[in-house]
């Protein structure tokens, strides 16, 4: 179960803060996952084209079937730019993004429940998600339309050492959007969450419940 929080509020006229946060569980909020803490500045240089970069923060614990041998921590660095458009009834986006990680495993201390960083690992990786959505005909909710959405992102690791130009993971979602507000949206849908152990020549399918809440200051 992957919650979620996206923030979009202006600035100036072009410019706008960008805050995600998401709170990620597994066995549907049972164990945990991952937490992950991003803020950023977005600048419209075009219609429908907007670049953005900024800071995130990762902190993860060990989970699924083949658990890391230890909790991690991670700081990284991103850069993206996102495209969007019109095709017939659906407003289509692309979002391009670049990232670069700092990741550290948490260590025990020997004769102590202390855990301390361990030697960090640096790695680059190129994401790529198009998206779909559309209103779902004349299904309102206080004269808001409801709308139905597609997405998929694929994360590939890029360069460095011991790394190739592959598969990392493939988030293939779908869901439904419901308006709460002019500015205000959650979403409800269903994540098929595919992640590559390259280090255990193994892979594994995490099927998620997505939610997640929608502010935009526009």
């Amino acid at each position: 179960m992957w919650v979620g929080a996206f923030v979009d509020e202006p600035i100036t006229k072009r410019t706008a803060l960008w805050f995600d946060g998401s709170w990620r569980r597994m066995a549907l909020g049972a164990d945990p996952q991952q937490l992950l803490l991003r803020p950023g500045v977005q600048v419209t240089v075009a219609p429908g084209v907007r670049v953005a970069g900024g800071y995130a923060y990762i902190a993860t614990a060990p989970y699924g079937n083949l658990p890391a041998a230890t909790a991690s921590r991670e700081h990284r660095s991103w850069q993206q730019i996102s495209l969007s458009h019109r095709a017939g009834p659906f407003t289509v986006s692309h979002r391009y993004r670049l990232e670069q990680r700092w990741i550290h495993p948490l260590l025990a201390v020997m004769g102590s429940d202390d855990r301390e960083a361990g030697p960090t690992a640096y790695q680059n990786r190129l994401r790529y998600m198009p998206r779909a959505q559309a209103n779902l005909g004349s299904l309102t909710l206080q004269g808001r339309p409801l709308i139905g959405f597609v997405w998929d992102e694929l994360l590939m690791p890029l360069g460095g050492a011991g790394q190739t130009f592959t598969i990392g993971q493939n988030r293939a979602t779908v869901g439904v959007g419901v308006p709460l507000s002019p500015r205000v949206r959650a979403e409800v849908g269903y994540m098929n969450l595919y992640n590559a152990l390259a280090a255990r020549r193994a892979n594994e399918v995490n099927h998620t419940l997505w939610l997640s809440w929608h502010w935009s200051g526009r």
